[in-house]
């Protein structure tokens, strides 16, 4: 076991134009996900998740909001994802769909429930 505090926590709100919501899931899956299935196989990723905005307080027509969040083993990580050609060319297409940039924050995890995990094999 480790301890969960200390792990690299990422979190982005991106918005969407409505009429493109469906290409950008779709995109998501067939191009994202498979790097997240791959960074967590190898250890690197403890948990993520695409979730579809509901309700919030930055509300506006037009758009659906995700809330994309990450949470990595560490900063090497984050490089790891961010480094991949593959993300990069996601994100690229993932861009096309955006009226505007999206909100990135990221920091080390200070307290967490559980607050251990089951290590990854190396």
């Amino acid at each position: 076991m480790i301890n969960a505090t200390g792990l690299q926590t990422n979190a982005i709100v991106v918005s969407i134009r409505s009429e493109q919501v469906e290409e950008f899931e779709r995109l998501f899956q067939a191009e994202e996900l498979p790097i997240w299935e791959e960074l967590q196989g190898n250890g690197l990723l403890v948990s993520a998740s695409l979730t579809r905005v509901q309700y919030g307080s930055q509300e506006k027509e037009g758009v659906q909001d995700y809330v994309i969040l990450a949470v990595f083993h560490g900063m090497g990580g984050h490089t790891a994802h961010d480094q991949d050609e593959r993300f990069d060319a996601f994100l690229k297409k993932a861009r096309l769909f955006q009226p505007s940039s999206p909100f990135v924050w990221g920091g080390t995890t200070i307290h967490a429930r559980p607050e251990s995990i089951e290590e990854q094999p190396a």
